[in-house]
């Protein structure tokens, strides 16, 4: 293990910590009236427990190690200029932040969110931490070092034709409309695909796919938050994520596609 290997170890726990930690205070506000905020639409809503979460990981980043950088989704999220950012990536340590992955079904109570947390070095992921403070998933994975569930070895599932693989997919608020790119795509992989799912959370659907559960995921409109964790996690459990045109995945592209490797083609084609 290599010096930066050594400290990315460091790393990894200690977002995995952060992570425990804003989920405590994540579940402990479940029960109490929420104000929700929208930000663009219906389905884009924030609250004071994402606000609160975000404060949480920040703080403890910006005190342990004063000189990482970090960009989290609602300091950073009105910046559109998230994805070019990652054209030049800036040089050292950064850590990339999503408070609450899946903020409607958290207001729904449907127990399907997480914190999400990517680490990386000069641009490229180096971390990832996703946890699920409902059922106390935490899935990690570091470079070169594998994917791991509560501290269990995760990989891909080995299937390999479309027709019995179960998907998932997701909009962002402004695709929840009639005649979408995210309709069509659902619609020609009807008949194709054993199902799609809907699930809600992006990074926990990478996870799902990184430890076999679900055997593809795409997306289109993400933005650097959603992603930086789970496609590592996806990568390190033996799959592949590439963008529209099939090339590896960026944290500068705004879509993504994500399997197993066995499927991979056969979805990109119809995708």
């Amino acid at each position: 293990m290599n010096d930066n290997e050594k400290v990315e170890t460091v790393l990894m726990m200690d977002a995995a910590r952060y992570a425990r930690e804003a989920g405590e205070q994540i579940v402990s506000l479940m029960e109490k009236p929420l104000h929700i905020q929208e930000k663009k639409n219906a389905s884009d809503l924030v609250t004071e427990v994402d606000l609160l979460s975000e404060r949480i990981v920040r703080e403890r980043i910006a005190g342990d190690y004063p000189e990482h950088w970090i960009m989290s989704e609602e300091t950073d999220g009105v910046l559109r200029s998230s994805h070019e950012a990652f054209r030049q990536p800036q040089k050292g340590y950064g850590w990339i932040i999503d408070p609450i992955d899946g903020t409607i079904n958290f207001i729904h109570g449907l127990p399907h969110f997480a914190i999400s947390i990517g680490i990386v070095r000069d641009g490229i992921p180096v971390c990832g931490v996703v946890y699920n403070p409902m059922t106390r998933e935490l899935y990690s994975a570091q470079r070169g070092y594998g994917a791991n569930l509560n501290g269990q070895i995760i990989r891909v599932n080995p299937e390999s034709l479309l027709e019995n693989a179960v998907l998932a997919t997701g909009f962002q608020a402004d695709d929840w409309r009639p005649n979408s790119p995210a309709v069509e795509q659902i619609g020609n992989l009807t008949g194709q695909s054993r199902s799609v799912r809907i699930l809600g959370a992006a990074s926990l659907d990478l996870c799902l796919v990184a430890s076999g559960k679900l055997t593809g995921f795409w997306h289109e409109g993400l933005y650097p938050w959603d992603v930086a964790a789970g496609v590592l996690m996806i990568q390190e459990a033996g799959g592949k994520v590439t963008n529209r045109q099939g090339a590896p995945f960026s944290l500068s592209d705004k879509t993504l596609i994500a399997s197993n490797g066995a499927i991979h083609d056969a979805l990109l084609a119809i995708l």
